[in-house]
């Protein structure tokens, strides 16, 4: 085998082997030092398919109420219910709920910061979809709004702000700047609508 033919299947494997790295991860998106997913404990975790005790496996309770994930990290799974109907990406007219297979299974993780974490001037180019939200304390004495950014895969990070009135533009911001709130994994678009395909009956 000549040197030159040893170096395009060098460099053919090497690709390869990226090609697979990438398509390992489902949330290609995840920011350095916050990749759960790509080098973290949810990288044998697959939305669609995971359950409750493939969660307690990990982290020895089903942590539908939070868990500590680290000494930075609080986390919490929410599961595919009969309850959970709604109107999906590509049908906006009607209700749709969960195949029955799909019951039981991952829906949303959401990891929350134990301590302050700030973002500062990170870049919101691969996070297209720009939303936000807020919450007020039952008894009124305290509320909580943020602003998210999200994408494709399913994932978003939500910044905390200072009001609970948020003025969003379109486009949304270049940068993510603030304490971070939270991060979510969520089902993709197609994956929510391979899940979400039984018409909504009342009882």
């Amino acid at each position: 085998m000549t040197m030159r033919r040893i170096y395009y299947v060098f460099v053919f494997l090497i690709l390869v082997a990226l090609s697979i790295s990438a398509q390992g991860n489902p949330f290609p998106n995840e920011l350095a030092d916050y990749e759960f997913f790509g080098k973290g404990r949810l990288k044998t975790i697959v939305f669609g398919v995971s359950k409750k005790k493939d969660v307690e496996k990990l982290f020895g309770s089903s942590c539908e109420r939070d868990c500590e994930y680290d000494d930075r990290f609080l986390i919490k799974f929410d599961y595919l219910t009969c309850g959970d109907c709604m109107t999906t990406t590509h049908i906006r007219d009607r209700a749709m709920c969960p195949l029955v297979e799909f019951m039981g299974t991952i829906e949303k993780i959401t990891l929350k910061p134990k301590v302050p974490i700030q973002f500062d001037r990170i870049s919101t180019t691969r996070f297209k979809l720009h939303s936000g939200g807020g919450m007020t304390s039952k008894d009124g004495s305290g509320s909580v709004s943020w602003e998210s950014f999200g994408d494709d895969f399913g994932l978003k990070y939500s910044i905390r702000q200072g009001t609970t009135s948020i003025t969003r533009t379109t486009p949304g911001p270049a940068f993510m700047n603030g304490p971070l709130y939270s991060i979510d994994y969520g089902l993709n678009e197609k994956l929510e609508t391979k899940i979400f395909k039984a018409p909504f009956k009342s009882v």
